[in-house]
Formats: structure tokens, sequence, C-alpha cells
């Protein structure tokens, strides 16, 4: 009735009409707080990538002006100071880590190969030697390459750091690798500085080598006057006299400079036209991505200066925050509220006469339901108390019983041994001799005896002596050998557990009574040939369990007797349960079970 009541009232077109104006006005708010998320993230990420291009460009002319540097000093003060050459090279890589060695190379003639190699061991590399690459796969190697037709070599003659992995180094001919060469000859050509292909680094990280070759004219002079303060002599007529620096640039640790100031972009490095990639690509954190993608905000510049051909690509997504879906969310409520108000006061009476009507129709429901609830629960009672009363007739009935029984055994029994006693006494007074006395003394003693038995029987079966002697196991064990199974040819599985000896007197008796009452309807009525009675206590609960292979019964048909009535009434009287599980033909299996309460 509600659902129908509410479409009906949102079919009308003043609520459908409010209702659309609210989704627009919901829909535009949200997309300007989009928009504005957005284009802050684009203001704050062209700041930054310029900030970055501006670092990479720093560290390219940093790059430019060392190796200048490099060049002017080797030309300056010749190979004989070595040490003040080392000096700057190091003050230059302490002061920018993405340079990481620096390298000086010479051009020979590979005629005066010898002569050089001998000049170099006289510095102090007594292992100088002049080595060129050989491909694993070339068939031939080539003695040395040529530059317009002229033979040369170009060998390194310097390193720093000088260690001990890049020795081996020294009077390398950068000349017989290519991706050398090319660099090489490219500044020969144009005099300015020339980087080569990015490459793996045997250290880790990629890098490339920027290499000048100063000009020959320029360094002719020097040249000589670097030989001749060397005390080398004077430099061949045929030597072109070409000085060469080479830096080997880190490119990760340029690109990785820049962290900071793009975080949540990630930034490639890469290299010329091909746009190979010069450095691992740097991306951003997960943790600072946003929730909800709207745009990529992406930034390239290239820097194809200096000799160093890169592009710097800087790509950063744009979208919704943590802090924008708080806000969204904070305006989306609110507009709901306010919509939740007007559609409130417009609706208020129609809700008000709805909900009357509903709680007219529970109430009627729950009066129904407690109409039901309530004959039930008198045919219940009717029921506990028609059970409460025949087991009351039943427990007189019992006692009448045994107290008849009593009185009928006190008759039989103790009437006629007494009656015997006091006969045999008499006779004892008027006897003559000591044989006689012997004879009817033996007699009353017999007598008495039979009396004391007769006593202790019934004094078991009212209350069993075991049970306060030696506790709840050896009494169960003494009750069910009183039923002679084994006269009856019915196979025994007793298996009472130790612990059941621990529990408090009124939990013994009970379960003492329990077991009795069990084995006795088993053997009464079960026409059995298997019985297992089972005791344990777990989880302070005492366990019983009684099982036959008899004949069993029908639940549905048959009433439940008087003995089960009892074990029921006695363990519900101590909190527990009895679960009775029967097929015809099957046997019977009850299962009983006592919450053990702290004393």
């Amino acid at each position: 009735m509600e659902k129908g009541s509410h479409l009906d009232y949102l079919r009308r077109p003043s609520t459908l009409l409010s209702f659309l104006l609210w989704s627009f006005s919901v829909a535009v708010v949200l997309s300007l707080v989009g928009a504005v998320a957005i284009n802050s993230q684009r203001i704050s990420f062209d700041h930054d990538a310029n900030d970055a291009i501006n670092q990479i460009h720093e560290q390219l002319v940093i790059n430019d002006a060392a190796l200048a540097g490099f060049g002017s000093l080797l030309t300056s003060i010749g190979t004989n100071k070595l040490q003040q050459t080392r000096d700057f090279t190091r003050r230059m890589r302490d002061a920018y880590p993405h340079i990481y060695m620096f390298e000086a190379l010479v051009s020979i003639d590979p005629a005066n190969k010898a002569e050089h190699e001998e000049r170099m061991r006289n510095m102090g590399y007594r292992d100088y030697k002049v080595t060129r690459y050989v491909p694993k796969n070339s068939s031939t190697v080539k003695p040395f390459d040529t530059i317009d037709g002229v033979p040369m070599h170009f060998p390194i003659f310097f390193i720093d750091p000088y260690l001990e992995s890049v020795k081996g180094l020294m009077g390398f001919d950068m000349m017989s690798v290519a991706s050398m060469r090319d660099p090489l000859l490219a500044s020969l050509v144009t005099g300015e500085p020339v980087a080569s292909q990015p490459y793996k680094l045997k250290e880790g990280g990629r890098g490339y080598a920027l290499i000048k070759v100063l000009d020959t004219r320029d360094t002719a002079t020097a040249m000589e006057r670097r030989y001749s303060q060397g005390g080398l002599g004077a430099l061949p007529n045929n030597a072109q006299g070409g000085l060469a620096v080479l830096l080997i640039i880190k490119t990760d640790t340029m690109l990785a400079s820049v962290v900071n100031t793009v975080p949540l972009a990630s930034v490639r490095l890469l290299h010329g036209k091909e746009r190979k990639l010069a450095a691992e690509e740097i991306l951003p954190q997960t943790a600072s991505l946003p929730i909800i993608e709207i745009d990529t905000l992406l930034e390239e510049r290239e820097l194809d200066d200096l000799g160093q051909p890169f592009t710097l690509s800087i790509a950063q997504p744009a979208g919704l925050y943590s802090q924008h879906l708080q806000i969204m969310g904070l305006l989306l409520f609110a507009m709901y509220i306010a919509y939740g108000i007007h559609y409130h006061n417009s609706f208020a009476k129609y809700r008000l006469e709805l909900q009357r009507d509903n709680v007219l129709t529970e109430l009627s429901q729950q009066h129904a339901n407690l109409e039901v609830m309530v004959t039930h629960r008198t045919k219940e009672l009717q029921r506990k108390n028609d059970e409460n009363t025949h087991l009351a007739q039943q427990l007189i009935r019992v006692q009448e019983d045994q107290i008849h029984h009593i009185a009928r055994e006190l008759h039989d029994e103790f009437g006629q041994t007494l009656t015997a006693i006091k006969i045999n006494a008499h006779i004892l007074e008027s006897v003559e001799t000591m044989q006689e006395v012997a004879t009817y003394a033996q007699d009353i003693t017999s007598q008495a005896d039979a009396l004391y038995e007769t006593m202790r029987d019934m004094i078991q079966r009212l209350r069993p002596e075991a049970l306060d002697m030696f506790g709840l196991k050896v009494a169960v064990e003494q009750c069910i050998l009183a039923f002679h199974l084994d006269e009856q040819n019915i196979d025994l599985d007793l298996n009472i557990d130790d612990s059941v000896n621990n529990v408090e007197e009124i939990y013994s008796i009970a379960s003492y009574r329990i077991v009795q009452e069990l084995v006795n309807n088993a053997v009464k009525y079960a026409k059995l040939t298997k019985l297992k009675v089972v005791l344990d206590v777990s989880d302070r609960h005492m366990n019983i369990c009684v099982e036959d292979n008899g004949i069993g019964f029908d639940p549905l048909d048959s009433k439940v007797g008087f003995g089960l009535s009892g074990v029921d009434e006695r363990a519900r009287s101590l909190g527990g349960i009895v679960d009775i599980n029967t097929v015809v033909d099957e046997g019977v299996k009850v299962r009983v079970r006592i919450p053990l309460q702290e004393c």
C-alpha cells in the first residue's frame, strides 16, 4: 500500500519537475567542483613541470661546462700534472653526482702506436697498451680506423675515478667502438660536444657519453707543449694533435633529481628523434594517484642543445582525490538534505496517513499473531500440566508400591526370621547339652545373617551404598551388574570416565538414577542383545548415553512411558536436555546432557 501511494505521488508533474531540477543542479555543482579541481592541478602541474625541465636543462648545461673545463685544463697544463687534473674532476664529481666518469683521449697515427705506449709507460702506467674492441661475431679484425683516409687511433690516456675495475680501459681505442666512433667523428666535424646513444652501465642503470674533440688548430701548440713538458720529446710530424675529452653521465641520477619536484607524475627522458628511453622511467607513487582519473596532463620539452638531444616527457594523471570526493559528498549531502526537507514538507500529510494505515495494519497482524501464540502456549501449558499430573499420579503410585513392597518384605522376611529366632531362643532355654546349645545358637546366627542381608538389600535399593563409598563410577558399575546381563546373553559395552566421580552429589544421584532407569527400561522392554552405556564429563556438562539394538518404538504412535518421562523430568530439573533417537527394529539411543554448576 505504501509503495503504491508513493508511486502515485511521484508520478505527479510537479513532483517530477522538482526532482529533475534538483538532479540537474546536482550535476552542475559536481561538474564545477571537478572542473575547479582539474584546473588547479593543471596550474600546479605546469609550474612543477617547468621546474623539472629547468633542473634537467641545468644539468645538461653543467655537463657542457664540466666538459669544457676539463678540456681547457688538459690543454693548459698537459698530462704531466695528473694529480691537479684529478683534483678538478673529483671536485666536479662530488658536486654533481650525475657525472660518473671523466676520460681523455688523444689521437695518434697507428705507426706511432708503440712510441705512444712507451711514453705512457714512462709516465707510470706500466701496463699501458693500445687495445681495440673486437666483436665476437667478427671474422676479420681491423687494425685501425681512418679519418678522411688518414689512419687514426683515439686511445684513452686519462680516467677518473681511476679504480681497479676501470684500469683495463687505459689505452682502449674509442675509434674501434661504433657507439663512440660516431660521436667522435661528429665532434671532429662540428667542433661541438656530441652525445652518444644511451646504454646500460656495467655498474647498473643507464648512461651516455658526452664527447668533444678539441680544435686541433687551437691545440696543436698546447699538445706540443704537453709532450715537451712531460720530457717525452716533440710530436711526430704526422701526428694530428687531436685531443678529445669525454664525460660519462648517469641519466638515472639526472632524472632522479626531479622526483620531489613532480612527485605525482611519471617522468621519461628520451634520446633523439627515435625517442629511445635514456633512463628508467620514474613512476608516481600509487598512494599519490587520484581515486577517479579524469584526464592526463602532459608536458614535453625538447632539450636539443649543447650536443645532448634529449626530450623530457612528464605525464601526470588528473582527477578527483579524497578531498575532492569529500567536498562533493558534503555538497551532495547538503543538497540531498535540502531536497529531503522540501519533499518532507510537501509530502508530510500524505505520509502521516500512510503511517496511520500501516500502524493499524501492523497492530491487526500483531493481534492475530498474539492470539495464535496464546492459543499455542495455552495448549502447550495444558499438555505440560497433563504430563505433570500424570507424573505426579505415577510418583504417588510408585511411592505406594514401594511402601507396600517394603511393608510386605518387612512382614515376610523380618517377621518370619524374627519368629524363627524367637522360637530357637525359647528352645535354647530348655536344652540340656552343650551340643544342642551350639546347634540352636548356630541357627540363630544364620537367621540373623539372613535378616541382615535382607535389610542391606533394601537399603541398597533406597540409597546405593557404593555411591557414598566409592563414587559414581563404581556405583553405576554395580548397578548394571545387578541386572545380570550375562545370564540374559546381553553384550555390555561400558565406558565410564573417572571424571564423573568429581561432580557434586546432586548430579551423582541424578546420573545414577537416570542410568538405572534407562538400563531397566532397555532390559525389560527392548528385547536387546547389545547394550552400550557411556558416562563422561566434558565442557562442564555431564554426558550420559544409553544405546541398545532392541526393537525400538515409533515416537509418533507410542506414548512415552513413565520411565522416560521420569528421566526427562529429572534432567530438566537440573537444566539438562534429553535426546531420544529411535527407529522400529533398530533400537533406541538416549543421550542426556546436564550442565554442571559451580557450587
